[in-house]
Formats: structure tokens, C-alpha cells, sequence
């Protein structure tokens, strides 16, 4: 039975929409959780760049002085773009993860010598919320590229704080710090949604 003109119309019609769908086909679908997860990061970051601002009320030249004494048990965040760029999605977010609740130990203890002092703790109360929120984002994405969530650290061995300046001059460390952190934690953010083919938004 020979085929009508018609139904070699519909073949030939057919066969052009399979191979105009194929392309898509051959290219990978982004994980939405992931990167939705990913984008309700980014809000955290800024807020807690924002409120490491308020852990101190110094600055200029006076912010250099009290920075002799270094908290050694502070990330070292490596900051250049072909160091991020070496990071896998998973190695990023596992280091992500860490350095957050290292960050977070360090607000909980400057919050707390705070209140030995008799220095405001409200901002360094919002941090610690936001870093804490931030962790539990990170932990949804390690999920997501199915990473094993990195066991919680031992709690850094911190110095003893007995009068306000002390106070006041960690306050300054751990700022500056957390501030660097924020903004290396963005680039980190954005190297996993490109790497992810999250959709820009």
C-alpha cells in the first residue's frame, strides 16, 4: 500500500519537529531546588555584611591599631579568581558549609564577651541568625549534588576577654573578616550557579 500525500506530509512534519526538539534534549536540565536554593543565599550574605558593620562603632585610622593580635582560628579565605575557579561544585560548597559555621562560632563567642562587657550584642545577634540560616541553606545544596554534609569542627580555642578595648578589637577582627568572607562566599555562590546552569534571574 503505497503511502497518500497527506500522511508523507505528517512524516516529513513529524521527522522536523523531532530534530528541532533534540538540541534541548542533549542539553542538561539545572536542579530548580539547587538553584533556588542558591539564589535565597545571596540575601543572607548582604545582610550579614551589613551587620558585621554594627559589631563596632570605630573607625579610621584607630581600626589598624587594634588589629596587632590575630584570632589565628579564623578562616584564611583564598580570594582569587583562579583559586575559585579550581573549586568543584561540591568542593565549594563543602568549604562553603565549614567556613560558615567557623564564622558562626566565632559571632556566638563575640556575642557572648559582648554581654560579659556590657557592650550592644544586636548585631552580632543578627549575624549569628543569618549564618545559621546560611548553613542550613548550604546543607539543602550538598544534598542536592548529593555531597556528604562535612561533621561540625571542634569549637576554636579562643582568648580569654576581660575588658571592653579587648572587646572592641576582636569586634574589629572578626568583622573585617566576616566581611571578606561575605564577598568571597558570593563569588562562590555565583561559580556554582554557572557551573549548575541555574537560569539568571
Amino acid at each position: 500500500m503505497r503511502p497518500t500525500r497527506d500522511s508523507a506530509y505528517n512524516l516529513l512534519s513529524l521527522l522536523l519537529l523531532v530534530g528541532l526538539l533534540r538540541p534541548s534534549w542533549c542539553r542538561p536540565a539545572h536542579n530548580v531546588v539547587l538553584c533556588n536554593v542558591l539564589r535565597s543565599a545571596v540575601p543572607h550574605l548582604d545582610q550579614l555584611v551589613k551587620s558585621s558593620g554594627h559589631f563596632h562603632d570605630l573607625s579610621g585610622e584607630f581600626l589598624v591599631d587594634l588589629l596587632e593580635d590575630r584570632l589565628e582560628s579564623l578562616p584564611v579565605i583564598q580570594t582569587t579568581a583562579a583559586q575559585l575557579h579550581l573549586l568543584k561544585v561540591n568542593e565549594s560548597l563543602s568549604l562553603l558549609y565549614v567556613h560558615t559555621l567557623t564564622f558562626k562560632a566565632h559571632v556566638d563567642w563575640l556575642k557572648k564577651f559582648q554581654e560579659d562587657v556590657s557592650l550592644p550584642t544586636e548585631a552580632a545577634g543578627g549575624a549569628s541568625a543569618q549564618l545559621l540560616q546560611l548553613a542550613n541553606l548550604i546543607k539543602v545544596s550538598l544534598h542536592q549534588v548529593k555531597e556528604p554534609v562535612p561533621q561540625p569542627m571542634r569549637p576554636p580555642s579562643f582568648p580569654a576577654v576581660s575588658a571592653a578595648f579587648e572587646a572592641l578589637r576582636y569586634s574589629v577582627e572578626v568583622s573585617q573578616n566576616l566581611k571578606v568572607f561575605c564577598s568571597w562566599s558570593k563569588r562562590v555562590v555565583r561559580h556554582v550557579q554557572k557551573v549548575s546552569r541555574c537560569p539568571r534571574r
